[in-house]
């Protein structure tokens, strides 16, 4: 099997040959087809990456948003849209190039950007002198006419969408989806209620299932607040089965003490292991969750280390963070590259590491106007490092023009989310201002001088007090 395998919209099958060829130029080993769909799993378990060309016809054919779901699934999927938009909404978080341009130079810099993205996950050897002829090949391929769904196809691809997604979330397979869909098993209609002196009785819902994506994003002790009685039955099931997302979660609800789980760190290890064995990026970077949080889970220092680095290799976002943060000084190009990495998955926690390295370390630029951007865009999600940071170029006015009423929000931000460092620094905005601002900043003050965990910040925070002849009164 190829390590990077292109498909495209039955009818429009060139496409993908075309953009496969473009990419053999280029030195990948690359192939293009419509798999069986018994075979859509095994194709998308051996691909590094999976290619696919959109456009409004490309979800009509069940195994190709089979294939679609499966790869996102699983992080190799990267979208080349033939059509601008065309990309259903589910998968817009994947890497998405839109390749539907005729300017030649737009294209080459659009390619380019497809490259390096196929590149992370399979990457290649290429020669830059053969990107002329594979640039070639690759605009005539996606220039070939577009064949629009026929009929009332339209109508289908919508319910076919809503089918894989409802399917996959509650942990179908392909094979499952695709039967559903053709069986008519599958509809986005409520069911009508009949007229009738009796009513059926109502089934009981299954509870819903916490998926990988989102216990990628959530931090852990959201994740273990979410599992009730009903969540942890069902888990407890999955871990005896042998499913690696529930033996990670059940591994999570033993460390947090769940409803149904015994607080036990050795229990914790027990699933944690199981999952690891599996190779599942969330039961190897949980691993190393469980050493911090328990070390006395008996989980070596070296073993968790290993397991943390192995669930980086697999692209895992929150071990691509740790991991980075755990290299030396000798290590900081590598720290950068993973940082990166977490911060073009849209992950604020990534995009502040990865600004911090942009500012700060040896191996970076050491350029704060470089940081900014990825500072916006965490503190716009909540991030309360990033909003402190970027409040703090902006009150001094490095990296940007000094902006005082910027920083004064951003600050505000990050001490409404507790953030000490900010609480205190917005405090000193505003101390020297208006009466209102003055009695601001007094019950900040206060708030941080009674933080007996804040050993720099509290006797700071007290010293200001006493300056404005003020006091706190801690309980």
């Amino acid at each position: 099997m190829a390590d990077v395998y292109v498909a495209a919209a039955p009818g429009e099958e060139d496409k993908a040959r075309g953009l496969a060829d473009a990419l053999k130029a280029l030195g990948f080993d690359a192939e293009a087809g419509a798999p069986k769909e018994n075979d859509v799993k095994q194709l998308t378990d051996s691909a590094k990456a999976v290619l696919l060309i959109w456009s409004r016809a490309a979800n009509s054919a069940p195994w190709f948003m089979a294939l679609s779901m499966l790869a996102f699934d699983r992080k190799k999927l990267v979208s080349a849209e033939a059509e601008s938009g065309a990309t259903p909404g589910p998968f817009q978080t994947a890497p998405r190039i839109d390749l539907a341009v005729r300017d030649r130079t737009q294209f080459k810099a659009r390619f380019q950007a497809l490259i390096v993205e196929l590149d992370k996950l399979a990457p290649t050897k290429g020669e830059e002198k053969a990107m002329p002829d594979a640039l070639s090949k690759a605009r005539a391929a996606l220039l070939k006419p577009i064949v629009p769904p026929k009929g009332s196809q339209a109508r289908k691809v919508g319910i076919f969408m809503a089918a894989v997604v409802a399917l996959f979330a509650v942990g179908f397979g392909a094979g499952r989806v695709i039967q559903a869909v053709r069986a008519g098993d599958f509809s986005l209609a409520p069911p009508r209620a009949e007229a009738s002196t009796t009513s059926a009785p109502v089934e009981a819902q299954a509870p819903a299932r916490i998926t990988m994506a989102e216990l990628e994003r959530q931090p852990w002790r959201e994740v273990v607040a979410r599992i009730d009685a009903d969540a942890g039955e069902s888990i407890q099931d999955g871990a005896r089965r042998g499913d690696a997302l529930d033996q990670t979660l059940a591994c999570l609800a033993h460390l947090g003490g769940a409803e149904g789980f015994l607080p036990s760190p050795v229990s914790a290890r027990e699933q944690c292991d199981a999952a690891a064995a599996q190779n599942s990026a969330a039961g190897l970077y949980f691993s190393w969750v469980l050493h911090r949080e328990a070390p006395h889970a008996e989980l070596g220092e070296a073993e968790a280390r290993a397991r943390l680095l192995r669930a980086a290799e697999l692209g895992w976002t929150p071990a691509l963070i740790d991991y980075g943060q755990l290299l030396g000084p000798g290590q900081q190009a590598e720290a950068g590259r993973l940082f990166l990495a977490a911060a073009e998955k849209n992950d604020p926690r990534g995009q502040f590491a990865y600004a911090r390295w942009l500012r700060d370390s040896p191996a970076g630029p050491r350029d704060p106007a470089a940081a900014i951007p990825y500072l916006d865009r965490a503190a716009r999600a909540g991030q309360l490092d990033a909003a402190h940071m970027l409040a703090t170029l902006y009150r001094d006015g490095i990296g940007a023009e000094r902006n005082a009423t910027r920083a004064r929000a951003l600050y505000e931000q990050a001490a409404r989310g507790g953030h000490s460092a900010a609480m205190f620094n917005l405090a000193d905005m505003l101390r020297t201002g208006s009466e209102q601002d003055r009695a601001r900043a007094i019950a900040l003050y206060r708030d941080l001088a009674c933080m007996s965990d804040e050993r720099q910040i509290q006797p700071m925070a007290a010293a200001r007090l006493r300056a404005l002849q003020e006091s706190a009164a801690c309980r």
